[in-house]
């Protein structure tokens, strides 16, 4: 053999054994990689088993794009009906009061109560709790509509989203029960928002557990709330509770501005632990009034609603706020009337939040499979 066909054949032996180690090291990384990935996937499926908060961080490293996705939301957006936000706002302003220590506080919350009886069938309740100020016994209602069984054993497997309004209201001087209080936008306008979402969410089946509760007392010191969270506690409810979504004036914008709205996140109040989920939902909220409106969402920190008890215990809460405490010139005063309000941009932060909770229940169902 030619020293020129030896070396020939020399390299044609080397370049073999470095392609053959190259796919066999090929080989084993993938064989070694697959299984973290799974274990990855497995890992945080149990994670989002207790919460989906936690794990939207993660979620895009493992969730594919499905081009149909917004084209099915859209479809399900297109189902909130801006007359029925106008016409529960009107209802609820039409009482000459909805003061917590007033003789109307009692009709107001059976009226709510029959008007989610028809939306909600018979997972309705009122949760009655009594509060003593100035030497007076005051027995009061929130009113509560869950959308699944909360006895049945896949309840207690998912995690639940509490979305809450109150439904009370107040003139300048709090301490007038009998003055007129329309509050269409303090806060009739949270409260139809509520409505319409157990309206339309009711027909759909979700992997989520939804509650939806509506507060007497907020006015007074958040009582209603206060109470419920220890209903909840005292009842060991807490631990699947993985957001609380709060609407407290969703209804005005100044004609000058545009279509702002606050997303209230949570910054250094008694349960730290949780700022970060908080920012996180803030955040992803913001993306979803991106994507299908055309709402200015702003995060800002959290203000002085009925997020701040489920706070205190422990729970992930989000305020969604119009900016109505600072610019509605008719806060807390008897011209807080319907024709006040901008009904298209409440009926934008109902479908903010209706597709919210439409990408966090997809996302929970593809976590989980």
């Amino acid at each position: 053999m030619s020293y020129q066909k030896y070396n020939r054949l020399s390299l044609l032996i080397s370049l073999i054994i470095v392609l053959f180690v190259a796919i066999s090291l090929n080989s084993i990384l993938a064989n070694s990689i697959s299984p973290n990935k799974a274990e990855f996937h497995n890992n945080l499926s149990s994670v989002c088993t207790i919460s989906i908060i936690t794990c939207l961080d993660n979620i895009s490293s493992i969730q594919k794009e499905d081009r149909d996705i917004k084209k099915q939301t859209d479809f399900i957006l297109e189902q909130v009906n801006s007359t029925k936000l106008k016409e529960w706002i009107n209802i609820l302003s039409s009482f000459h009061t909805r003061h917590t220590k007033s003789d109307h506080i009692e009709n107001v919350a059976y009226w709510i109560k029959n008007k989610l009886e028809t939306l909600c069938e018979n997972r309705v309740f009122f949760h009655n709790f009594t509060q003593r100020d100035d030497n007076h016994t005051f027995h009061l209602k929130n009113i509560i509509c869950s959308l699944k069984d909360s006895t049945t054993e896949s309840y207690q497997d998912n995690s639940t989203i509490i979305i809450g309004a109150h439904y009370d209201s107040r003139a300048e001087n709090i301490n007038n029960s009998e003055a007129r209080a329309p509050g269409a936008d303090d806060n009739a306008s949270g409260v139809s928002a509520i409505l319409e979402l157990v309206r339309i969410l009711s027909h759909l089946n979700l992997k989520l557990n939804l509650e939806f509760v509506l507060f007497s007392g907020e006015e007074q010191g958040k009582w209603g709330s206060n109470n419920y969270v220890k209903y909840l506690d005292d009842n060991n409810r807490t631990k699947t509770i993985d957001l609380f979504i709060n609407f407290d004036m969703i209804g005005y914008r100044p004609s000058n501005e545009s279509d702002k709205v606050l997303l209230e996140y949570d910054v250094g109040n008694k349960y730290v632990q949780n700022d970060n989920y908080s920012k996180t939902i803030a955040l992803f909220i913001k993306q979803i009034a991106s994507n299908y409106t055309n709402l200015q969402a702003q995060l800002a920190k959290l203000g002085n609603s009925d997020f701040i008890p489920f706070e205190a215990f422990g729970h992930t809460v989000i305020g969604i706020h119009d900016e109505g405490v600072t610019k509605n010139p008719n806060y807390h005063k008897s011209s807080d009337t319907p024709n006040t309000l901008n009904i298209e941009y409440a009926t934008s932060i109902t479908n903010m939040i209706l597709a919210t909770i439409l990408e966090l229940d997809r996302l929970s169902q593809s976590l989980k499979r």
